[in-house]
């Protein structure tokens, strides 16, 4: 590492530290504790998110070209720990947030199935699911950067069209929960679960000579500070933190909602009206569109997750690693950004949104999310070969 560099990284460092302490102060004083426990639970999955380099996208990915399956392996013990642990939670009043702690219930609609095809494939293009957009481009990649801009355009533009994809046909919201018992619905998500990692596993064993199941429990290159972290303590970690969010929200861990309300705030503040939409005109949104963006908990939990990953990046050595940035790189971060995020308001949510807080909740839609996402991505990856070959 050179003396510029290494100086680069601690003022980096240095600030972020600072921003935390900050907003820490901040939340203390205007809004209260539980925003700082939000707050505080979004570094941590900052961190985590970062050192793990746990992103839905590159899984994927290596997974439909390679059959490589450590990380989609690792993204399946998550879930499955979480559908465990949220069965316990759900229904039942928190002991921060001190009210009803709800799930990510979303109805299963031709919007799911038509935004979930739409952001996998999209987020092929761009490099990056809503959290690794997020935590990439807060970690000085410029790449990223433009996508999280384009998001927070195309989630706009999809609170715009809400009109139109509520009216297409709909079941509403499904609760495996309420439809089988939270016990049966516990056996039945995670026996597909299981078949789902034995099907992987057999792909990858079968593919690839070299394959060893123990890969994502690897700790032989561990280092707490500079990375990187095994898979496993990743997928355990994203659901300890997910799970005190939903302790401290009220709600699982969303993060795309924030990226429409911040561009609407933006588009207000230019003189733009959007309160007149009828998605802003809903209970939660007309709220958050109100008030201060400080007082949003997705909004909250993504200002933490960007200090986190700032500060990991940095004290790691590793932050604004350059990047190339072509023509063609440039169009697929800005399609890849935007569709994404018109994808993601039009399916509730994106890969931790919709799929990972989804199915933890026992929410029908996260599994019918989960299959067309991933049809985009097996689509998404043929069209990633235009933009970076």
């Amino acid at each position: 590492m050179s003396a510029i560099t290494k100086k680069i990284d601690l003022t980096v460092l240095g600030y972020a530290v600072l921003a935390i302490l900050l907003f820490s102060f901040l939340f203390i004083s205007q809004v209260g504790n539980r925003h700082l426990y939000v707050f505080l639970i979004g570094i941590g999955l900052g961190v985590s998110l970062y050192h793990a380099s746990f992103g839905f996208t590159g899984g994927w990915r290596n997974f439909i070209e390679h059959r490589e399956s450590s990380s989609l392996r690792a993204q399946i013990i998550m879930l499955g720990l979480a559908v465990i642990l949220f069965s316990f939670f759900i229904g039942s009043n928190s002991w921060i947030y001190h009210g009803k702690m709800i799930g990510a219930i979303a109805p299963v609609s031709v919007s799911v199935v038509v935004g979930s095809f739409m952001f996998g494939l999209a987020m092929q293009l761009a490099g990056g699911c809503g959290s690794g957009t997020l935590f990439t481009a807060s970690s000085g990649n410029g790449k990223m950067a433009i996508t999280l801009v384009f998001f927070m355009i195309g989630s706009l533009v999809g609170t715009y069209h809400f009109d139109f994809w509520k009216s297409l046909p709909s079941f509403g919201g499904v609760s495996l929960m309420t439809e089988f018992g939270e016990v049966n619905s516990v056996l039945l998500q995670l026996s597909v679960l299981i078949l789902l990692y034995y099907f992987i596993y057999k792909s990858d064993q079968k593919r690839n000579v070299n394959f060893k199941h123990t890969d994502i429990f690897d700790f032989s290159n561990f280092d707490l500070f500079k990375g990187p972290w095994p898979l496993i303590l990743g997928a355990v970690l994203l659901v300890f933190f997910n799970v005190l969010m939903l302790q401290a929200a009220g709600h699982p861990w969303g993060i795309t909602f924030a990226f429409g309300l911040w561009a609407a705030k933006i588009v207000q503040f230019v003189g733009f009206e959007v309160s007149s939409w009828s998605f802003w005109q809903l209970s939660y949104p007309s709220t958050a569109l109100e008030n201060s963006l400080f007082a949003d908990p997705t909004t909250v939990s993504n200002l933490g997750i960007i200090f986190g990953a700032l500060a990991a990046s940095a004290l790691a050595g590793n932050f604004f690693k350059a990047s190339l940035i072509n023509k063609k790189i440039l169009i697929a971060a800005i399609l890849g950004g935007f569709f994404m995020g018109y994808g993601a308001r039009l399916s509730f949510g994106c890969n931790v949104g919709a799929l990972f807080s989804g199915i933890a909740s026992g929410s029908l839609h996260g599994w019918v999310w989960f299959l067309f996402a991933f049809i985009g991505s097996f689509i998404g990856v043929r069209f990633r070969r235009v933009f970076y070959s």
